[in-house]
């Protein structure tokens, strides 16, 4: 039979372990939110680059008014946006009327298991500027 105090340092040593297991598992789902937020954050951030884009090539602005407004809209973690970073190209064989703007960010974690961690942000509006078909890409670097 054994004794009180034998029982007691089983319990003892079982509450530890238990700790520990708790422990693991918060760091573990704390991790998870912090990757899970900035992954949001850059999806976030790249949505509302799209969208600027887009409705000013639509308007018929130059790169140069694009950029500078996506410079003063983006998030301080993006490096600063040049103009030999917007690529747009015209297809004057399709006129849908539409300006496509794709602007993609690649994170530095393993959060995203997609295979290469890209974040993909993609807006089509309405070309108020010409009939043609504009296609936009843009990928965003980080500081």
């Amino acid at each position: 039979m054994r004794t009180f105090e034998e029982n007691k340092k089983r319990a003892v040593v079982d509450q530890i372990l238990l700790w520990i297991v708790l422990f693991i598992v918060f760091v573990g789902f704390l991790f998870f939110v912090i990757d899970y937020s900035n992954a949001i954050k850059v999806k976030d951030n790249g949505d509302a680059l799209a969208d600027y884009a887009a409705r000013m090539v639509a308007l018929g602005k130059t790169n140069s008014e694009v950029v500078e407004g996506l410079n003063n809209i983006k998030e301080d973690y993006i490096a600063t946006i040049s103009e030999d970073d917007l690529n747009c190209v015209e297809d004057a064989a399709s006129t849908n009327y539409q300006v496509i703007v794709n602007i993609y960010a690649s994170l530095n974690n393993s959060f995203i298991s997609a295979g290469n961690n890209n974040v993909h942000s993609r807006t089509v509006v309405f070309n108020e500027a010409s009939e043609v078909q504009k296609e936009c890409s843009l990928t965003l670097t980080f500081n």
